[in-house]
C-alpha cells in the first residue's frame, strides 16, 4: 500500500488509510492529502505536484460552452484549500484518478455534477459502488431537470466533443452492484 502526502508546512499530513472507505464512502485505498495548487479545468486539479483527474465525472472542455465556468466553479471550491484525494489507479496520462474530499467530507466530484458543472461519466460506472453510482445519477438528473449550470442551454458531452461519438455505457457491472474492484 502506498501513501502519499506533501510536506513543507503547507498543512499537508500523513494519515493512514482506513480500509477502503473515507468519510463513509467506498473508495480506493491510496491517499494524497494537501493543498490544491492549481485547477486545470472542471475535472483536473493539482495536489502535491500530482495531476488529479476527478473520477466518475467529465466536465466540459475549456473550449466548449460552459468550460470556463466549470473550471471557475471547481477553483472556487478547492483552489488553495486542503483536500484528501482517494484513489486506486492512474489513467493513461499518468494522472491520479481520484475522489476528492474537503475536510468537511463533502465530495468535490459529486458537487461538480450536482451544480451542473460536469456530467456523471456513466461509462465508468462499474468502477464505483452502487451507492456512489446512485448518488451521481441522482445529482446528474436533478441538475439537468433544474437546468443548472451547463444544462441551462443545449449541452454537448465532452466525450462527444473530443471523439465525435457517444461513450459506451455498460449494461451491467461484473458483480451486479456496480463495483468491479
Amino acid at each position: 500500500m502506498a501513501l502519499s502526502a506533501c510536506g513543507g508546512g503547507d498543512g499537508a499530513s500523513f494519515a493512514p488509510p482506513t480500509g477502503n472507505t473515507h468519510c463513509g464512502v467506498s473508495v480506493g485505498t491510496l491517499r494524497i492529502t494537501g493543498n490544491v495548487t492549481s485547477v486545470h479545468d472542471g475535472d483536473t486539479i493539482t495536489v502535491c505536484g500530482e495531476s488529479i483527474r476527478l473520477a466518475s465525472i467529465d466536465a466540459p472542455e475549456l473550449d466548449q460552452a460552459y468550460g470556463q465556468q466549470s473550471r471557475a466553479h471547481l477553483a472556487a471550491m478547492v483552489l488553495g484549500q486542503s483536500v484528501t484525494v482517494t484513489y486506486a489507479q492512474k489513467d493513461q496520462y499518468d494522472r491520479v484518478l481520484g475522489t476528492v474530499f474537503k475536510p468537511d467530507c463533502s465530495q468535490v466530484n459529486l458537487n461538480q455534477v450536482a451544480s451542473g458543472a460536469a456530467w456523471y461519466y456513466e461509462a465508468y460506472k462499474c468502477d464505483i459502488d452502487i451507492r456512489q453510482r446512485q448518488a451521481y445519477a441522482t445529482a446528474h438528473a436533478a441538475a439537468r431537470s433544474a437546468k443548472k449550470g451547463l444544462w441551462a442551454t443545449p449541452a454537448v458531452a465532452p466525450w462527444v466533443h473530443r471523439n465525435g461519438v457517444e461513450a459506451k455505457v455498460p449494461a451491467a457491472c461484473p458483480n451486479g452492484d456496480g463495483a468491479s474492484n
